[in-house]
């Protein structure tokens, strides 16, 4: 009986893992000093099971929330980061069915020097380039070498009250001991089948590096979202652009083996007049160990004068052309 409870176990996995953020939060016009959450990173909880089916295929599960630590309170929906299940092998690769983040949110997360803070090279897309994707089918391959690719893909949702319009994206990695290239694509289309929001429904292309000598990380990245002639004015696109480049540059210095410093600029031109928007962002992380970690980061974010970014992603808007500013401080602690 042990001989068979240890076979099964040896089977079968499951984890339970998570991080909770939490600190205070500044934002100039936003009023004053507030409770800050996943200004850093996402508060998150997940499982993932494993299954061993022999032949080196293994069935998997994975189940991930978002939640805010302010007041515990999870999202629009309870798994709202992933709810997939697939299969794995070490030949081919694995795939994914279901609710998963998009993959420019984990590929662009490595090249920002930032890495997908609510400031950093997020805050000037709009959430154009991270969150989750519904109903999607995602492949990862194993690593020829240096090299890997990721697929991921939806097609157009045709049952009873759905909206989701098809999804193609793809994304691929280069890595040695030095050097990080990605190059990522992914389109949205409305239910329509256009290109309908420059921050919704629309393409986004994506290129960046990371190089790596010492204690010292440099980056560099840039970005082009295009949509199409249907694109209508809004709260988040106020001059009805069609089109933003964005351009950034960057660096983490490792001061200690514990202490990191980060720092970015990043640069934002639509194809609207006065549509653009600069963004200078600098951090700090101390790792207490490797669970926990206090962060603070400082930002200023000058607007053109049709613009109405935030200095952090889903921050209050300013009016249009004004600048903002802001400061964050919080601890990270990981499960």
């Amino acid at each position: 009986m042990l001989s068979a409870m240890q076979t099964v176990s040896a089977q079968e996995s499951t984890v339970l893992y998570g991080r909770v953020a939490g600190g205070i939060d500044y934002v100039t016009g936003a009023g004053s000093t507030h409770y800050g959450s996943n200004q850093w990173g996402t508060s998150l909880w997940g499982l993932r099971g494993s299954e061993d089916l022999g032949g080196g295929f293994h069935a998997q599960v994975h189940l991930e929330s978002a939640f805010s630590s302010g007041d515990g309170k999870l999202g629009d929906t309870l798994f709202s980061r992933y709810s997939v299940v697939g299969l794995s092998n070490p030949l081919f690769g694995t795939v994914w069915f279901g609710r998963a983040m998009a993959l420019p949110d984990g590929d662009v997360w490595a090249i920002d020097p930032m890495g997908l803070q609510v400031t950093g090279a997020p805050t000037l897309q709009r959430n154009r380039s991270w969150g989750p994707r519904d109903k999607v089918i995602t492949y990862e391959s194993p690593d020829a070498g240096a090299w890997s690719f990721r697929a991921q893909a939806r097609p157009n949702d045709r049952t009873a009250g759905g909206t989701s319009g098809r999804l193609l994206a793809g994304s691929v990695t280069y890595r040695n001991e030095v050097l990080l290239a990605k190059g990522i694509y992914e389109e949205i289309r409305d239910g329509a089948g256009r290109f309908s929001s420059l921050y919704g429904a629309s393409r986004l292309y994506s290129v960046g590096a990371v190089y790596g000598t010492g204690r010292l990380k440099s980056f560099a990245g840039y970005s082009r979202i295009r949509s199409g002639k249907e694109t209508a004015a809004d709260g988040d696109n106020p001059t009805g652009a069609t089109e933003q480049r964005t351009y950034w540059l960057g660096a983490n210095y490792r001061v200690t083996d514990v202490l990191m410093l980060q720092g970015g600029a990043y640069r934002a031109v639509a194809n609207r007049e006065g549509a653009c928007a600069t963004l200078v962002a600098a951090g700090v992380i101390y790792q207490f160990s490797k669970k926990t970690l206090l962060y603070g980061t400082l930002g200023n974010l000058g607007n053109g004068r049709n613009a109405t970014f935030s200095v952090e992603d889903n921050g209050p808007k300013p009016s249009a052309g004004t600048g903002q500013r802001n400061f964050y401080i919080g601890i990270v602690q990981h499960f």
